[in-house]
């Protein structure tokens, strides 16, 4: 769990039997941050982790920007989205080789600053090795309901 939300230890995100993750995979664009904000909005739109569409959409755009600005434009980015009973799981896999750096801190300098809300806002991020090219990364977050 990240330093930052170890306060509010919660139960980890826990996916039934037979869940399907939603997948999109989108060009690195401009255009991709909207696109991605508008399948969060489409995958949340109803339900009881509707109340976590905004938060998620803020956050997605975060991530996917950032995947955007740092990989090439031949490159893919892969947005999955994997929703269970008290939260939701969002990824964001880009074929920028650079590691994803700490979250800037308040007052700090830095051009991350949509990590410092990812890690100010989410429940729990991270990043991950990604199955796919040497030496890329996945970027991923959860959001919790209040249960």
């Amino acid at each position: 769990m990240h330093p930052d939300t170890a306060a509010l230890a919660r139960s980890p995100l826990r996916v039934a039997a037979g869940a399907r993750p939603y997948v999109l995979t989108a060009p690195s664009r401009p255009t991709s941050p909207k696109t991605a904000r508008d399948f969060v909005r489409a995958v949340l739109r109803r339900g009881p982790l509707a109340t976590l569409r905004d938060t998620a959409v803020l956050l997605t755009s975060e991530a996917v920007t950032r995947a955007h600005l740092r990989t090439p434009g031949s490159a893919d980015i892969l947005l999955r989205v994997v929703t269970a009973a008290h939260g939701l799981r969002i990824s964001v896999h880009d074929e920028g080789a650079q590691i994803v750096p700490a979250p800037a801190r308040a007052g700090d300098r830095d051009p991350a600053h949509g990590l410092l809300l990812i890690s100010r806002l989410a429940d729990d991020w991270g990043t991950t090795p990604f199955e796919g090219p040497p030496h890329t990364t996945s970027l991923w977050f959860e959001l919790h309901t209040g249960r």
